[in-house]
């Protein structure tokens, strides 16, 4: 069996090696050592720094990982309040889970019902009383349809942030952030 001559990664000690050895222990530093081959050399490299450089790399994934998927939760949440934006006059804006709205529906409707009060009390009103009836109900289901609208967003958004929050929180750990 032919023997190659080595040098230890670690001490520079010569070691002498057979040609289908992986794995060696340096007889003097007692280092383990993998044999590496090329096609123009062989060489060593300590099972330590392998295993710590495995151990890097792996630590390096898991930062990329959470990374990616902190940025994949960002665009699908991006994509989701889309979904719930509301356009208006003066261009897309987050729909209201506010009294506010609910209360300017209700006010906007009963300015309606008066008006078709009045309407039906003047001489031939016909459809003309029927049209502020039809505005205020209307503007009470807007109102309501726009709170919940508005309530749904506020939950998927908290969520999102929860969600988020735990990933960010896991990166930092990973990097050692603490």
């Amino acid at each position: 069996m032919e023997t190659i001559s080595v040098r230890c990664n670690h001490c520079g000690a010569p070691l002498q090696i057979s040609e289908g050895t992986r794995f060696v222990t340096c007889q003097f530093c007692h280092s383990s050592l993998e044999v590496k081959r090329t096609e123009s050399s062989v060489f060593t490299e300590e099972v330590a720094k392998i295993a710590e450089n495995t151990g890097r790399m792996a630590e390096s994934l898991e930062v990329i990982e959470l990374q990616n998927e902190i940025e994949r939760l960002d665009r699908e949440w991006s994509q989701t309040e889309a979904g719930y934006l509301v356009h208006g006059k003066h261009g897309p804006h987050r729909p209201s889970s506010s009294l506010f709205g609910l209360a300017f529906g209700i006010f906007f409707a009963c300015v309606c019902f008066g008006m078709a009060i009045a309407a039906s009390q003047m001489p031939h009103s016909g459809v003309i009383a029927v049209m502020p009836a039809g505005m205020g109900i209307f503007a009470v289901v807007m109102a309501v349809k726009n709170m919940n609208k508005g309530a749904e967003l506020e939950q998927a958004e908290s969520k999102h942030r929860a969600h988020r929050a735990t990933l960010v929180a896991k990166l930092r750990q990973t990097r050692g952030e603490g």
